[in-house]
């Protein structure tokens, strides 16, 4: 069994980087000292306020100091830690990214938010190309940022590397009430848990909570500045039967889904698919 912090801001609060930052290393503080052993924190909430800097300015401004600030807090506590910031990478770009911080502080590496929004191509932010999954010794965990939940392929390729738990921070959204739906979606398709974190609770559409793998919500925040820790079973299995034999008693639907997955199939999808010309052609005004 593992303890996962879920923690929820709120977005009204001063804008100030610093404060936002104290904010969430306070609560996180709080789920450590109640038996979390993973704590994670939304997209985007300290950056949320008043800050009109550019992500490249923001991730020279903070992030190391930021990430600091985390690691001391996981070797503290000997907790996983995973932070968001953005992130400039060895090649120049800037990336939206969540980063996995082991129980003694260390870095144990990145994922950059493979799915952009209009604004982030915009403000100069990089795609990300890679999809890791984390091999911790609470089990294998991934994450996607946000934006990524709006395609399937991102939950699909941890779900193929096998990863239990999916970490979600997210900034919110607006499709009420398809959200939580894909959410669902996510962790049936793949017979794992998804876990979210967004900034506060004021837009009643994406909410901070837990998904289980046969896809019931067992944990939801509903109020700002608030947190809970719940415990989940990263070794459970999802049992079907689709062999209709009475000398199979059922199937471990993780290992059935991976047995019988045709790889050959999907090539398609590493292709480019049909995209509008211009930015233009998308936009309702």
């Amino acid at each position: 069994m593992t303890k996962i912090a879920l923690l929820q801001f709120d977005n009204a609060m001063d804008g100030d980087i610093n404060a936002r930052h104290k904010t969430m290393l306070t609560m996180a503080e709080s789920a450590l000292k109640n038996g979390a052993e993973l704590v994670f924190f939304p997209e985007c909430f300290q950056y949320a306020g008043d800050s009109c800097d550019s992500p490249r300015v923001l991730a020279e401004t903070y992030a190391e100091g930021w990430q600091k600030s985390c690691s001391a807090l996981a070797k503290k506590y000997h907790a996983y830690v995973v932070p968001w910031d953005y992130h400039i990478a060895e090649d120049g770009k800037v990336y939206n990214t969540s980063y996995v911080l082991d129980r003694d502080g260390n870095f144990v590496g990145r994922y950059c938010k493979c799915n952009l929004t209009y604004k982030e191509h915009m403000s100069g932010i990089s795609c990300g190309r890679e999809i890791p999954v984390f091999d911790l010794d609470i089990g294998k965990v991934g994450i996607m940022i946000c934006f990524d939940n709006y395609f399937p392929e991102v939950a699909a390729a941890l779900g193929n590397k096998g990863a239990e738990l999916i970490l979600y921070p997210l900034y919110g959204d607006t499709l009420n009430p398809q959200w939580e739906l894909k959410m669902r979606a996510r962790a049936i398709d793949h017979s794992l848990y998804v876990a979210s974190c967004q900034i506060d609770s004021r837009r009643n559409v994406s909410f901070t909570g837990i998904v289980d793998p046969e896809g019931n919500v067992i944990s939801r925040l509903t109020t700002d500045n608030s947190y809970t820790v719940t415990e989940i079973d990263l070794k459970r299995r999802v049992i079907t039967n689709t062999s209709c034999s009475k000398a199979i008693v059922g199937e471990d639907l993780r290992k059935y889904l991976h047995k019988c997955r045709n790889a050959r199939a999907f090539s398609s999808l590493s292709e480019e698919g049909y995209a509008a010309d211009d930015w233009s052609e998308i936009f309702i005004k």
